[in-house]
């Protein structure tokens, strides 16, 4: 993994941090994933060695996108080399913030996005609510908008009937509903759940062959919502601002078992 940010570990190690022995043996685990997902990715022979071992059906076609990211991430979890595979609110084991991932699915193997499309990801609390663990800015919606001069605040669109870029024929949008993902979010504001935030920058700096790369930004705080009205097709849909949280808060074990405690590990 590549780092853009500071010392984090610095900052945060004297706030009771998470860096343990384990911590550090995750990290290199996670390393050594991702060097393998990129070796599949691009070599199909070893893919197939990979599934002639064990036991998996053969590639069918011209194996490319979306539907090669999920073979390979499928190869890996039958390798186990998925890490950090108990879905949960907070900071990841061996992950720091300022990490730099080429593709999608290297979030799912490593447990920031557990995903491989959707850009918000849930979990259940135990009372039947649902919070959002973490966000992906994609820029995939053409109504999504971020504060790229600073990544201490940013502004997320709410998933559902979003105009795609790039496509010529539109879909006749709907009105978004506060369920899935966008409740998910009003949720975490509500009960003051952190969110892991993941941000797509086209950079030729440490980039996949497609020219961008995934920053693990953080976690933050939803600060609050609202309804905005498209300007194209009049339908409403949802915004969030999010606020990255403090420095201690980011890594700090105590603080988290004392506030999100089953759903960590």
């Amino acid at each position: 993994m590549q780092h853009v940010k500071g010392n984090s570990q610095k900052n945060c190690s004297e706030q009771g941090s998470i860096f343990t022995q384990k911590w550090h043996d995750i990290r290199r685990e996670i390393d050594e994933a991702l060097r393998c997902y990129r070796r599949l990715r691009m070599v199909k022979g070893l893919r197939d060695k990979v599934s002639n071992n064990h036991g998996m059906s053969p590639e069918q076609g011209n194996c490319s996108g979306l539907s090669l990211h999920k073979r390979v991430g499928s190869l890996l979890k039958s390798l186990g080399k998925w890490l950090n595979t108990t879905k949960q609110i907070g900071c990841v084991a061996g992950i720091e913030v300022g990490d730099e991932f080429h593709w999608r699915g290297e979030l799912c193997i490593v447990g920031l996005h557990n995903d491989f499309q959707r850009g918000i990801d849930c979990i259940p609390s135990l009372d039947g609510r649902i919070w959002a663990t973490s966000i992906v800015d994609s820029g995939r919606y053409d109504s999504a908008t971020t504060n790229s001069a600073s990544s201490d605040e940013i502004t997320y669109c709410g998933e559902g009937e979003n105009p795609v870029f790039g496509v010529k024929k539109k879909k006749r949008l709907k009105d978004q509903k506060l369920v899935g993902g966008n409740l998910a979010l009003m949720n975490s504001m509500v009960d003051r759940k952190p969110v892991r935030v993941i941000r797509r920058y086209n950079h030729s700096r440490n980039a996949n062959d497609s020219g961008y790369k995934f920053i693990y930004e953080g976690l933050y705080r939803v600060a609050k919502y609202w309804k905005e009205i498209r300007a194209d097709t009049g339908t409403c849909f949802y915004k969030f601002k999010l606020v990255r949280m403090e420095d201690h808060q980011q890594y700090d074990s105590e603080w988290k078992k004392k506030n999100f405690g089953h759903h960590c590990h």
